[in-house]
């Protein structure tokens, strides 16, 4: 088990450098990281390595006794780091649904897609939850207005470790204000980038091929935690908000006898554990 402890460890290390190499590389993490939004960041970064394309993942307990789902034979599990145990370090085990069969004993697993007949009340429960939006005119533009006042309102809470960050990463050389700014920047781009490609959006079409160049100014470890720390919970917080507009929608049309709604794709209500 040693063995494989720093196996993953230095994987954990590799692909956490690797993704802020460029931002093509940042992209493609957010890509992954927001169909597992609930996941720690560190996981995150752990499953983009080993399972990029995973939409939904849980350990195999957690399939076998919350939704009657067995695991396939021979399914390779996803090594992520047990921080929720007590003692000496070591890993559990994830399972995407797709490496699940149901079983006689199978219950509906809470996922969700969004679709246009849902964007006005996603759009009103964002600004609900998030305040004014300056342009709610469509899904996108709401979602970039939710970013800007999440981003905002939550800031500060990261704030110790960006500057922590800036120690020998390229921002050291930048005043105070600069690395703010740059942070911020990053931090509204990298919310609105998964929230859009969690709900379907192309993400690629609303960004330029500049707005993520200052990616690669996050360099070293405690900058890249900074930045994808807060970037995994802020989006969260917003991708909640949706998930659960979202959610309560699909059960009223099941309730009414819609064919609207359809709970079996999407991302797995999966519970954060701080």
């Amino acid at each position: 088990m040693a063995g494989k402890f720093q196996t993953i460890t230095d994987l954990y290390e590799s692909t956490t450098k690797q993704v802020t190499d460029s931002p093509g590389a940042w992209t493609a993490f957010l890509r992954s990281a927001c169909r597992n939004y609930k996941l720690r960041f560190d996981e995150q970064i752990l499953v983009y390595a080993q399972r990029p394309d995973a939409t939904a993942v849980l350990e195999i307990e957690k399939w076998n006794d919350s939704f009657g789902r067995w695991v396939n034979k021979g399914a390779r599990g996803i090594a992520v780091f047990n921080d929720g145990h007590n003692g000496p370090c070591r890993l559990k085990h994830y399972f995407d649904i797709g490496d699940t069969h149901g079983s006689r004993y199978e219950r509906p697993v809470p996922l969700w897609d969004m679709r246009p007949e849902y964007e006005a009340e996603v759009i009103e429960s964002l600004e609900n939850s998030f305040g004014e939006l300056e342009d709610a005119s469509n899904l996108a533009a709401a979602i970039f207005s939710a970013a800007v006042n999440a981003v905002e309102d939550n800031m500060d809470d990261y704030l110790r470790d960006l500057t922590y960050a800036k120690e020998d990463s390229f921002s050291e050389e930048h005043d105070t204000f600069d690395v703010r700014m740059e942070y911020q920047t990053a931090l509204e781009n990298s919310v609105a980038y998964m929230l859009l490609t969690r709900c379907g959006l192309d993400a690629d079409e609303y960004f330029e091929a500049g707005d993520f160049q200052g990616i690669t100014a996050f360099n070293t470890r405690s900058a890249v935690n900074a930045l994808g720390l807060a970037a995994s919970d802020i989006s969260e917080m917003c991708l909640r908000e949706i998930a659960a507009t979202v959610l309560s929608l699909q059960r009223q049309e099941l309730i009414q006898g819609g064919s609207r709604g359809n709970p079996s794709r999407g991302n797995l209500a999966h519970t954060r554990r701080r």
